[in-house]
């Protein structure tokens, strides 16, 4: 991917500083043998599972069937590539939309556009694709994730 970490010193021209031992070309080739999203996907899926396996009842309570939903803006600079101007918040960044659980685990993330009206589409999508065991049934969210019918319905 072009423009990894750009802005945040954590690129790959960056990232071997805290390490003389680790070159660049280390990390593209550790990239591109071993990481990818579906692997990423599945790891956190794997985490997300695990904590509902180890949780116990007579503390977290039954298992959950709802999760909340929202984003949240990060900062990033101008000269990232995914950098948008999010004329809520009146600055540059980026948006990730986050589907947490009743007990606190996060079930799925993703990248939002801060140009992108609706929330409506990043809600469904990690309703659909979050990868855990977790059987949700209800989804809360704030009004920017609502959907409203028009008055002549």
């Amino acid at each position: 991917m072009k423009g990894d970490g750009l802005g945040t010193n954590t690129g790959f021209k960056r990232l071997p500083s805290a390490d003389p031992g680790t070159t660049e070309s280390d990390l593209r080739y550790v990239r591109s043998r071993y990481i990818h999203k579906e692997q990423l996907r599945n790891a956190i899926a794997h985490v997300a599972n695990t904590i509902f396996e180890i949780r116990r009842a007579d503390i977290w309570g039954e298992g959950t069937t709802a999760c909340a939903s929202d984003s949240k803006k990060f900062g990033a600079w101008n000269q990232n590539l995914l950098t948008e101007w999010h004329i809520r918040y009146r600055g540059p960044g980026i948006m990730i939309y986050w589907h947490v659980e009743r007990k606190s685990t996060c079930i799925y993330s993703q990248f939002k556009s801060c140009s992108s009206s609706s929330e409506v589409a990043a809600m469904i999508e990690g309703l659909l694709r979050h990868c855990t065991d977790a059987e949700i049934e209800k989804n809360y969210v704030d009004t920017h994730g609502s959907y409203t019918e028009r008055p002549d319905q």
